[in-house]
């Protein structure tokens, strides 16, 4: 991140069909929202290539009435991608030989980025993210929200010292935890809509592509 005290960060979530086609799909809407963010090139062309990969994957994993989500999170330094398929089972980063047709997904995912991981979700199955370096571009012109302050208030002191931890396994495994924390992946439903605005939010939805979160 950068020493602006207000960095933009911008965040997006998109669900699909568990077909071959959600490939395609995933491919033109993670450009397209990328693009709109004014994400550097290089970082939009990377971000491309692993979102593809992560949600063949994801495509492979999945039941026919399953869904498969990304979600796209922009920052002044960099690009974290997720998908989330209903499976629980992790995935393999392996070594094949040169005249294996599959396989090679997870270690192009692993060439592009800066790292990657999987986490379990708290709702079910599981997140597979990567970490793509680039991001917002410094001259994006985006005014950001103040947050609100609080005066802070002193608690009871600790009996015992407390230990610190600052490693990085440690911090991803918490990090990962929050993450999984977020209903992110499941498509929220209206609880009561009539059956014309339920078609008409369906074909929206399918136009749109990826959403916007605020």
């Amino acid at each position: 991140m950068s020493g602006d005290p207000t960095p933009i960060v911008r965040v997006a979530v998109a669900h699909f069909p568990p077909t071959d086609a959600a490939v395609t799909d995933v491919r033109t809407s993670t450009v397209r929202t990328l693009t709109a963010w004014f994400v550097s090139r290089a970082a939009v062309s990377i971000t491309e290539a692993v979102a593809c990969e992560l949600a063949s994957n994801a495509v492979k994993a999945s039941h026919p009435r399953d869904v498969v989500a990304i979600r796209l999170t922009a920052a002044s330094g960099h690009v974290l991608v997720e998908v989330w398929d209903s499976s629980e089972v992790g995935p393999q980063l392996t070594s094949p030989d040169a005249f294996d047709e599959h396989g090679r997904g997870l270690t192009l995912v692993d060439a592009l980025s800066t790292r990657w991981g999987w986490f379990r979700a708290r709702t079910g199955g599981k997140v597979v993210w990567a970490q793509i370096p680039g991001g917002l571009r410094p001259t994006t012109a985006i005014t950001a929200p103040v947050m609100p302050t609080r005066t802070p208030v002193a608690g009871p002191q600790p009996v015992e010292p407390v230990a610190y931890r600052t490693d990085q396994q440690t911090l991803r495994r918490v990090a990962d935890a929050l993450r999984a924390l977020d209903p992110w992946q499941h498509p929220r439903r209206p609880e009561a809509v009539t059956s014309g605005q339920h078609l008409a939010a369906q074909r929206r939805k399918r136009g749109s592509g990826l959403r916007t979160v605020p």
